[in-house]
């Protein structure tokens, strides 16, 4: 049954809504505050349950309703970016997407022997992978598992001022160090005793070959597993 929601609450205009607001709040943030910085912090609520694509892209995809989500994903975020061009601001505005978890529904080949003997794709995961979408790749684990396809995301950062477009790097990142990460990259001075969990990756993303500074990173299952890993 239906939840508690406003009377004119439709979930599948959710997506569609953000982008406008967003698209329109960048162009008064530009025009109001020439010159000075802006900061946005943009939770998407996709392509997360409930896959909801909006009218213009259900169907568009030819991969089932999940894959038309992810595309209406992809032409939100692009709105963004051309609001950011259209206001002059792209090539010195940091940009940063990525994800909370792993990607849920995802198959993938049971390599040791104890995911041999258990594995069980879901016809999901097995019905994204025939139409080429693997959201996790080929590691082991969807989201909340403790093994890394439940935990490694992507994360796609655009600076064309400081940032060489097509740099990949290796180090090892949490989502806990984007607070030092962009406070390195703004020049601001975190209070002492704050965000002690947090190590700046700024070195990494503009190409400087400086040592990563986190020296673990902390796996955690929805079942309370814990696992820590440290280098490779």
């Amino acid at each position: 049954g239906r939840g508690v929601a406003a009377p004119d609450f439709k979930l599948d205009a959710v997506l569609p809504t953000l982008k406008a607001r967003i698209v329109a709040w960048i162009g008064d943030q530009a025009r109001a505050r020439a010159g000075q910085p802006f900061f946005l912090y943009l939770p998407l609520n996709s392509p997360h349950l409930p896959v909801v694509p909006s009218a213009a892209f259900a169907g568009k995809s030819g991969a089932g309703a999940y894959a038309d989500f992810v595309m209406e994903t992809d032409d939100c975020v692009n709105g963004i970016v051309e609001a950011l061009r259209k206001a002059g601001v792209f090539d010195d505005t940091l940009i940063v997407f990525t994800s909370d978890n792993g990607g849920l529904w995802h198959a993938w080949d049971p390599l040791e022997a104890d995911d041999v003997r258990s594995y069980k794709p879901t016809p999901r995961g097995q019905f994204n992978r025939e139409h080429g979408h693997q959201s996790n790749g080929p590691l082991r684990g969807t989201k909340a598992d403790i093994f890394e396809g439940g935990h490694r995301v992507p994360l796609i950062v655009s600076w064309p001022a400081r940032i060489k477009p097509g740099l990949v790097s290796a180090v090892p990142v949490e989502l806990t160090d984007l607070f030092a990460t962009i406070a390195d990259a703004t020049g601001s001075k975190l209070p002492a005793g704050a965000a002690p969990d947090s190590f700046s990756f700024l070195g990494a993303l503009t190409g400087a070959r400086v040592p990563t500074t986190r020296p673990f990173l902390v796996h955690h299952s929805i079942r309370g597993m814990f696992a820590v890993r440290e280098g490779d």
